[in-house]
């Protein structure tokens, strides 16, 4: 039997290819008369005093929803921005976000020389504080505590450039997950997946809801949704957590030694259920988050099912792939589960993710469409030493 889709007369078909081309012709008409109605954006982004070019800084237009990065050599282009007059930010990892007013004209360019002001990390003027239960979630007050203020500042812009990246450039990650259990000196791998998973580009968190159960009997499971860097600049995750400055340490970095600083942050002591506490590392010469550790309070609310386990740990590391453009680089998590009196070191269930590779539709300026990484030597079956995991320090 035919489709009753396929009944339409010749006459109807015409008709409706008629109103097509009208439609088509209408859209271009007002697609000129928008494209008019226009102009163009363009400049370069500096430090100063040196006059250095910054790659990668986010020239943004608020009120229109437009965002464009920098180039490697400091230089944007904004086609396409609506004629009048325009409040400006421009703003980059590690500098004063600057504001500025322009004037677009129709069908004319615009210049603007952006210069920034770089946020200096002085670590010896920081002072580390006792960790102490949140009582007074948010952000910490600037005339009280201005260093935590600058490193929460600066942990939050870089969350803002990774939605900026997600948002205009949509990327979609080649990774491998390998699930096992940690016992005693290595993991056992049971399986080892290759996987194409998108890059995140909305908010998830909520407030004491990281776990969520669903599902009754045999058939009830529990999801547990762990905040992204993107959660950082929301303002229920700020509301919810408190911040503290706890030191300096050294690490190897790709270009030699750096000195990263640490910041904790805390769940409130309001929330009754499970929710995050985290450690932030961010390098102090460029600001740049390194490596971002969480963990799940309050595991003694777990639902039933879970009771079990005593503590999850998620450790996230960071890839540059440009200077001040970062993606995931390598996630380790495990659940540590509770020991029963004379059965030894239990199995601890873990869960390792690696990306080989980063495919962008429409990359940033200067930034290859894809970025290829090593793969890891993981094989079902195989072990991997508790020494090379970044997350298998015992709480």
């Amino acid at each position: 039997m035919r489709s009753p889709i396929m009944w339409v007369s010749c006459l109807a078909c015409r008709a409706w290819a008629g109103m097509v081309c009208i439609a088509i012709l209408g859209a271009s008409t007002l697609a000129h008369a928008q494209a008019n109605a226009a102009g163009t954006l363009t400049g370069t982004v500096r430090a100063t005093p040196t006059g250095v070019a910054l790659p990668y800084a986010v020239v943004s237009i608020g009120a229109l929803g437009l965002e464009r990065f920098s180039g490697a050599d400091g230089r944007f282009v904004m086609p396409n921005v609506p004629a009048g007059t325009h409040a400006v930010t421009v703003r980059r990892i590690g500098f004063v976000p600057q504001p500025f007013t322009v004037t677009i004209t129709a069908g004319g360019i615009t210049t603007l020389e952006a210069q920034l002001v770089q946020i200096p990390v002085r670590l010896t003027a920081m002072k580390v504080r006792p960790a102490e239960p949140c009582k007074t979630p948010g952000l910490p007050d600037p005339a009280k505590f201005p260093e935590v203020a600058q490193l929460v500042g600066l942990l939050r812009e870089n969350a803002a450039t990774a939605r900026t990246l997600a948002t205009q450039h949509p990327f979609v990650y080649s990774q491998y997950r390998a699930l096992g259990s940690l016992v005693n000196d290595s993991v056992h791998l049971v399986s080892v997946v290759a996987e194409r998973m998108v890059g995140v580009r909305e908010v998830l968190y909520r407030p004491g809801r990281v776990v969520t159960t669903t599902g009754r009997g045999s058939a009830r499971s529990s999801v547990m949704t762990l905040p992204t860097i993107l959660d950082l600049t929301d303002k229920a995750f700020i509301d919810n957590h408190c911040f503290r400055y706890s030191g300096s340490s050294v690490h190897a970095g790709a270009q030699g030694d750096e000195t990263w600083v640490r910041l904790d942050v805390r769940a409130s002591d309001k929330l009754r259920s499970p929710d995050v506490h985290g450690v932030f590392y961010l390098d102090s010469a460029t600001a740049q988050l390194r490596r971002m550790e969480l963990e799940l309070s309050r595991a003694d609310r777990l639902p039933p099912g879970l009771r079990s386990v005593r503590v999850v740990q998620v450790t996230t590391t960071f890839l540059e792939i440009a200077p001040g453009l970062s993606v995931i680089d390598d996630v380790c998590g495990i659940n540590w589960i509770r020991a029963n009196s004379g059965r030894g070191e239990p199995a601890h269930p873990a869960e390792l993710q690696h990306v080989a590779a980063v495919h962008f539709g429409a990359p940033p300026p200067d930034v290859p469409a894809t970025r290829e990484l090593p793969p890891p030597v993981w094989v079902k079956g195989g072990r991997i030493a508790r020494t090379a995991l970044s997350c298998a320090e015992l709480p």
